[in-house]
């Protein structure tokens, strides 16, 4: 925390005494008075929750590909950096199957170069989507797109 940008001096400080009993803003107690200086301000890195939702795999037509094809994190496609067997099993796991067949990176689908890359450095140290760590930022080309089978 601290006075990082010069445009801090220009804005109000609007909340203190933030206090949270859990991950969620509605556990969180605060004040919009304030005994605070700019060196106290609060700095956040976020990143998105992950959901099952985040993920789907559609086949050649961009249609539903049933646990098999090119794998998709909210719509854009995920680079294989980092990209391992625990990554393809946590990943089949969160969207309801009980593992995965194969896992290959390539530009298969024609449709590939109209997307995205929006998800890369999926590094799993076990099975499960907890264990994991990504990035939204990449430098990869499509011929790094993961292609999976899950089952």
């Amino acid at each position: 925390y601290g006075q990082l940008y010069d445009i801090q001096a220009n804005l109000q400080i609007g909340l203190d005494n933030v206090a949270c009993s859990s991950g969620s803003w509605g556990s969180c107690t605060f004040i919009t008075s304030h005994n605070c200086g700019h060196s106290e301000d609060v700095h956040l890195n976020c990143v998105p929750d992950v959901t099952s939702a985040s993920f789907t795999i559609v086949n050649e037509a961009g249609g539903d590909g049933q646990g098999r094809g090119l794998l998709l994190y909210n719509g854009h496609t995920v680079c294989d950096d980092g990209f391992s067997d625990n990554s393809a099993i946590a990943i089949c796991g969160l969207m309801g199957y009980d593992g995965f067949d194969s896992w290959r990176n390539g530009l298969f689908f024609d449709m590939q170069a109209n997307l995205q890359i929006g998800l890369d450095d999926v590094v799993c140290s076990s099975g499960s989507w907890d264990s994991c760590t990504s990035t939204t930022s990449h430098n990869c080309g499509h011929s790094e797109d993961v292609h999976l089978a899950c089952i």
